[in-house]
């Protein structure tokens, strides 16, 4: 039997959260999709709002809880869930998180004006569990047994899609395309 890849989308709105009855089927938190890889951790493809309710499933309750996330770019509606997901209040969760930093500056000082005072309470640092941050540039890397690819996207700002490979398994993300 070959394995497959598990596909969860828990967010799939743009720019605002709208969760009404009239979204209900599609969702209506920002973009957060989950891909589980067999016998791996879980890769997070952006973090919206619906990093969230990714962070109330149960496969989020065990610890130690260990995840990637592939940040497509720094708009408010990819990244605004990191400071509301749950297991980062848990000393014993990491977060390797990969993305493009804005143009002339790193992944970590573009978070560092996102999550501080006085816009927020306080600084992604000041989590009890572990966020590390991976500048991303155009080109392929390893997580656990999945090859990762990234490639440019057109949108405003520094944009990526990205490809992840795993045992002859192929997923596409590229999201504001």
């Amino acid at each position: 039997m070959r394995e497959t890849l598990d596909i969860t989308f828990f967010g799939v709105r743009g720019s605002t959260p709208s969760p009404c009855e009239e979204n209900r089927r599609y969702g209506g938190n920002t973009s957060c999709v989950v891909l589980d890889v067999p016998g791996g951790d879980p890769i997070l493809f952006d973090l919206g709002t619906g990093l969230q309710f990714f962070g109330l499933n149960e496969r989020c309750g065990s610890a130690p809880f260990r995840a990637t996330a592939l940040v497509s770019h720094l708009h408010w509606d990819h990244i605004q869930g990191l400071p509301f997901f749950a297991p980062l209040h848990c000393a014993d969760t990491q977060i390797d998180v990969y993305g493009p930093g804005d143009e002339g500056s790193t992944l970590e000082k573009s978070l560092d004006m996102f999550m501080t005072p006085p816009f927020f309470p306080i600084c992604y640092r000041e989590l009890e569990g572990l966020v590390s941050l991976h500048d991303t540039i155009e080109g392929s890397f390893d997580v656990g047994s999945a090859r990762i690819t990234a490639r440019s996207v057109p949108h405003l700002g520094r944009t990526f899609g990205y490809r992840v490979d795993w045992s002859g398994l192929s997923v596409a993300y590229i999201s504001d395309h």
